[in-house]
C-alpha cells in the first residue's frame, strides 16, 4: 500500500511541477528591451549642445548692451534651446532625460522672459 502511494505521489509531482513551471512561463510578462535611440541621436545631441554653447558665448560677448543685436542674439539662443530640448525629448530616456528636460524648460522660460523684457 505504501509502495503504491509513493509511486502515485511521485507521478503526481512529476506531472504537476513541470506543468506549473510551463504555466508560470506562459503567464509571465515578456522582458522589455531598452528602447532604441533613433539613428543619429548621438551626433544630433552633440551638434545641438555645440550650438547652444556657441549661442551662450555670443550672448556673453554681447554683454548687457541693448538694441537689436542683443535682441536678435537672444531670439537665436531661444531657438537653439528649443531645438536642443526637442532632440533631448526624442533621444534620451530615463532620469537623465527628465533632468535635462527640466533644465531646458527652465532655460527656455528664462530666455523667453528676457526676450519679453529686451525686445518689446
Amino acid at each position: 500500500m505504501l509502495k503504491r502511494f509513493l509511486s502515485t505521489f511521485l507521478a503526481f509531482i512529476g506531472l504537476t511541477v513541470p506543468t506549473a513551471f510551463v504555466l508560470a512561463l506562459l503567464v509571465a510578462p515578456p522582458a522589455q528591451p531598452e528602447p532604441l535611440q533613433p539613428p543619429g541621436c548621438d551626433r544630433n545631441l552633440a551638434d545641438a549642445s555645440a550650438s547652444v554653447a556657441a549661442m551662450q558665448a555670443r550672448m556673453k560677448s554681447l554683454g548687457a548692451s541693448g538694441g537689436p543685436e542683443i535682441c536678435s542674439a537672444t531670439r537665436l539662443y531661444f531657438l537653439e534651446l528649443v531645438k536642443a530640448r526637442a532632440l533631448t525629448a526624442v533621444c534620451k530616456t530615463g532620469a537623465e532625460r527628465e533632468r535635462d528636460l527640466g533644465r531646458f524648460d527652465s532655460d527656455v522660460e528664462h530666455t523667453n522672459e528676457a526676450i519679453a523684457a529686451r525686445c518689446s
